[in-house]
């Protein structure tokens, strides 16, 4: 497999995790995650922590900072772990 090939396989199940997060944690069909839909499957998710994962203090967590807190480690990949 070509490095381009492979780097957009790479690309392409980064973003099927990311844009998981709505199905798994967005309740309300919102395309974001507030505070109690996190805590809902996430229980140690502090307002702190909440806080640190909401990149833009928008008050919700989209796909991008739920991908971003992922790959840190902060959470788990919501499509292998929950």
């Amino acid at each position: 497999m070509s490095r381009v090939a492979f780097g957009a396989l790479l690309a392409a199940l980064a973003a099927v995790s990311a844009n998981a997060m709505s199905a798994g944690i967005d309740t309300d069909g919102d395309g974001k995650a507030s505070l109690e839909e996190l805590q809902a499957v996430y229980s140690g998710v502090t307002s702190e922590l909440f806080a640190e994962i909401d990149a833009d203090a928008d008050g919700f967590v989209d796909d991008e900072e739920m991908a971003d807190a992922v790959a840190a480690g902060v959470l788990e990949d919501p499509v292998t772990e929950l």
